[in-house]
């Protein structure tokens, strides 16, 4: 569970990451983000937030430097699927991200009592 979540954290990541340039939202929202340093700045930090969370959830699991290869992996790998993903169905991208926190909150939680 646990493993998982930090596969949406890493994905969620690059979401956030790429959305730091609001032309590539494609959501009702991206007009209102249009020239605002405050949303790319913040963007950012969540990106980079959301990576250390990844790397930390990943460390409950692994131990040595499995531990740190093992996101940069998952943030390769999400970044190619969203890439690939975001112009075909933007919807299911953009969907995906705005489900992650709560995911990883719950899968957190559930692989923290089971693990």
């Amino acid at each position: 569970m646990v493993e998982i979540a930090s596969l949406l954290s890493a994905y969620l990541a690059f979401a956030l990451l790429h959305a730091a340039r609001p032309e590539r939202v494609p959501l009702r929202v991206a007009p209102r983000l249009r020239g605002k340093r405050a949303w790319r700045i913040a963007a950012r930090a969540l990106a980079a937030a959301s990576f250390a969370l990844s790397v930390w959830l990943w460390r409950r699991t692994e131990a040595g430097p499995a531990a740190y290869l093992v996101p940069f992996a998952a943030l390769l790998c999400a970044a190619s699927l969203f890439v690939l993903l975001a112009p075909l169905w933007p919807r299911a991208a953009w969907g995906l991200a705005l489900l992650s926190p709560p995911a990883v909150v719950a899968l957190s939680l559930a692989g923290a009592c089971h693990g």
